[in-house]
């Protein structure tokens, strides 16, 4: 899918990117319809739609079994074809959170269910929030700040992180609202907080809490998604087929993965060979997968390597041996049902961004709705899905906004600098523009003016020219002083504003420090 130009945010407060534009979502819909009824290849035998069908029922299924087992209600399901987004369970901005709410609005216009992937197969990033703090006699201008809200231990996957520092959890609000009080904001925090440490009751992992209590206020707000984690569909039995199918054909795969991600560089100018994914890696006959792997309560993910050996399929994570699978040429229904083993024996296996997204935009939904990110490594997913499996990619739609915090900004803009700079630079090498009328200055300012309109001949003359030149300016300059001084401490101070500004005006805080007057408002325009 050609998204066009480059995807950028939008930098006005309250606006909305889609692309394509919402009010194309219906015919986008028809033209993945005609995409995915075309069949592509059996997956180890199974036809297409079936595995396709399976795959949505089995994703129902388990998004049913985790709301229900956390007590919480069940959407209406009414509608058997599926309208996908998905994030990892952080405290993300208001214009990940639109996702939802978008994703609410258009499954009920479309006649589609909505589900929500919560990708806790990804590690926590940062266990902090940065916030924007006031004016001080030791700071004079506002600034950000980062408060904890759990102790950093390292990047683990969401599904293993459980709170570290119950304290430091608890109070995390007392400490957040005496940063940003001061700069007239009462936010959400203390009531979704609130709602946070109800949760902690019931679950010891830092992304369940923060899932649970967001659909606590969707739900409040009219947003009511269906919601499984990137873990439970890992799971699945469709998950297994398609996962088996890739492994079954991984040299292939391998050399299509990196084929393609080099391509990508080649187009976009990258040099980097971490961009925008690694290459895929090989030991000797093993194939790194586009799976992670590790051992349930281990604190790091590793990357599953296979091989396949006559009849056997070796599987390693990092340098750990892992159970021996049969290889799934000819029986494949026992390489699925030993790949489902591997959990119940302590070994988890997870997709990675790229094959997750694959596995949901071919096999879960009818139109997936990426972020701003998502939209720009899909291209890759786009051409490495058309080579492997060899039909045309289904489109996929970004959205992303903007809702900035609701807070005065400092008299000053990027034009402003520009003036300034522009009048500085001219005061200090153009002084003659600038200075008082005298009988001397005059006479320095004709001679500087003699020489700027003079063309050199020579090399001598031309370094004659630069110093005699740089000389009179020098003359010139020295009755401006003050004003280029003066010119230079307002330039500083537009500067530090512009730098202040942009502390004030990030899009990117946490949700749970707007107001809810300012945030429900921009969120539940999407239903």
């Amino acid at each position: 899918m050609s998204l066009g130009p480059p995807l950028r945010a939008p930098s006005a407060d309250g606006a909305v990117l889609a692309v394509p534009p919402l009010a194309t979502v219906g015919p986008l819909l028809e033209t993945n319809r005609r995409r995915l009824a075309r069949p592509a290849v059996d997956v180890l035998g199974r036809p297409w739609d079936d595995l396709r069908r399976a795959a949505r029922h089995a994703a129902v299924a388990a998004a049913i079994d985790y709301l229900r087992s956390l007590g919480e209600p069940v959407p209406d399901l009414s509608h058997e074809h599926l309208l996908l987004a998905g994030h990892q369970p952080e405290l993300f901005h208001p214009g990940v959170w639109i996702k939802n709410f978008a994703l609410n609005g258009l499954a009920r216009r479309h006649r589609l269910t909505a589900l929500n992937l919560v990708v806790d197969n990804d590690t926590v990033k940062a266990t902090a929030l940065r916030l924007p703090h006031a004016a001080s006699p030791e700071h004079p201008w506002p600034y950000a700040v980062t408060v904890p809200f759990d102790r950093w231990t390292s990047e683990v996957p969401y599904e293993e992180r459980t709170i570290a520092e119950r304290s430091l959890f608890h109070h995390f609000p007392d400490e957040a609202l005496a940063v940003l009080r001061p700069l007239g904001l009462e936010p959400l925090l203390p009531a979704f907080w609130e709602e946070v440490l109800r949760q902690a009751e019931r679950t010891p992992l830092l992304g369940n809490c923060f899932a649970r209590a967001r659909r606590t206020f969707e739900r409040r707000w009219g947003c009511h998604n269906l919601e499984v984690p990137v873990s439970a569909v890992c799971r699945t039995e469709p998950f297994a087929w398609f996962a088996c199918h890739l492994l079954a054909e991984l040299p292939r795969f391998h050399a299509v993965y990196n084929d393609c991600v080099h391509d990508y560089r080649r187009r976009h100018g990258i040099r980097s060979r971490n961009h925008p994914v690694p290459d895929l890696a090989a030991d000797g006959d093993f194939y790194e997968t586009p799976f992670w792997g590790w051992r349930s309560g281990q604190a790091r993910r590793g990357r599953l390597f296979a091989r396949v050996i006559n009849d056997r399929l070796e599987l390693r994570s990092g340098t750990e041996t892992w159970p021996t699978l049969p290889a799934p040429n000819g029986h494949p229904t026992g390489t699925v049902a030993a790949w489902q083993n591997l959990e119940r024996d302590g070994y988890k296996v997870r997709s990675r961004a790229l094959s997750n997204t694959l596995y949901a935009r071919l096999f879960l939904s009818e139109l997936f709705m990426h972020g701003i990110g998502g939209g720009k490594y899909d291209e890759l997913t786009d051409a490495i899905l058309h080579r492997f499996y060899g039909c045309e990619p289904p489109a996929f739609l970004v959205l992303t906004a903007t809702r900035l915090l609701p807070l005065p900004t400092l008299p000053c803009g990027p034009d402003d600098r520009r003036r300034l700079i522009r009048r500085v630079r001219d005061v200090h090498y153009h002084p003659e523009r600038y200075v008082a009328a005298t009988a001397d200055l005059d006479e320095l300012v004709r001679e500087k003016q003699a020489w700027v309109a003079r063309p050199p001949l020579t090399s001598a003359e031309r370094r004659e020219r630069f110093t005699t030149i740089r000389k009179l300016t020098e003359v010139l300059r020295v009755p401006l002083a003050g004003e280029e001084q003066r010119l230079r401490e307002e330039l500083a101070g537009c500067e530090r504003r512009l730098e202040a500004n942009a502390v004030l005006r990030r899009r990117d805080y946490a949700f749970c420090l707007y107001p809810e007057a300012t945030l429900r408002p921009f969120l539940t325009q999407m239903l």
